[in-house]
C-alpha cells in the first residue's frame, strides 16, 4: 500500500502546476487563432499585419516554451532547449520589427530560420510530441530558406500551402507553409497543457 501511495504521489508531482497548464492551453489557442486568422477565407491582409501574426505566434510560442523550460528545471538538454527557444524569440522580435518598415521576403526567411530553431529546440526535448513538431518546424525551416534553389521544391511548398488556401503562389505559398507549421506547434502546448505534462 506504502509503495501504491508512492507511485501515486510520485505520478502527481510530475503534473505540470494548473498555471502552467493554463499557459499552454491559451499560447496554443492564441496561435491557432492567429494562424487561422492570417488566411480567414475573404480577408485580404496586407504584408505587414500577415507577417506580424506570424511573428507574434512565434514569440508566444517560444515565450511559452521558456517559462515551461524554467517550471520544469534547466538541466541536460534542457539547456540547449532555452538556448535555442531565445535565439528563436529574438529573430520573431526582429521579424515583427522588419515587417512594419515594408519588408517581406527577408522576414519570411528569419521566419523560416526561427521555425528551425524552434523545431530543433523541440524535437531535443525528446518527448513524442516534441520530436513530431520538431520534425515538422525543421522541414519546413529548410524547405524556405532553400526554395528558391531546388528544382521541385516550389510543388511540394504549393500543395501544403493549399491546405489552407487554394490559390497560392510564391512568396505566398511559403508564407501559408510557415503558418501551417505554427499552427501544428500550437496543438502541442494544447494537449501537453490539457494532460498536464509535455507530450
Amino acid at each position: 500500500m506504502a509503495y501504491l501511495g508512492h507511485q501515486m504521489l510520485t505520478a502527481k508531482e510530475k503534473k505540470s502546476p494548473a498555471w502552467l497548464r493554463i499557459l499552454e492551453i491559451s499560447a496554443g489557442l492564441i496561435i491557432l487563432i492567429l494562424g487561422v486568422a492570417a488566411f480567414y477565407p475573404g480577408v485580404d491582409w496586407g504584408w505587414t499585419t500577415f507577417i506580424a501574426f506570424l511573428a507574434f505566434a512565434l514569440i508566444i510560442l517560444e515565450i511559452a516554451y521558456i517559462i515551461r523550460i524554467f517550471a520544469k528545471g534547466i538541466s541536460g538538454p534542457r539547456r540547449l532547449n532555452l538556448i535555442l527557444s531565445v535565439l528563436a524569440t529574438l529573430i520573431a522580435v526582429l521579424v515583427l520589427a522588419l515587417s512594419f518598415y515594408g519588408v517581406y521576403l527577408l522576414p519570411l526567411y528569419l521566419l523560416a530560420l526561427g521555425l528551425l530553431f524552434a523545431g530543433i529546440a523541440s524535437a531535443v526535448r525528446g518527448t513524442v510530441g516534441g520530436k513530431i513538431v520538431g520534425i515538422f518546424g525543421i522541414f519546413a525551416g529548410i524547405i524556405v530558406l532553400i526554395f528558391p534553389k531546388i528544382v521541385g521544391i516550389h510543388a511540394i511548398v504549393t500543395n501544403l500551402a493549399l491546405l489552407l488556401s487554394p490559390t497560392l503562389t510564391y512568396p505566398n505559398n511559403i508564407a501559408a507553409l510557415i503558418t501551417l507549421c505554427l499552427m501544428i506547434f500550437g496543438l502541442e502546448p494544447i494537449i501537453s497543457g490539457i494532460m498536464g505534462r509535455w507530450i
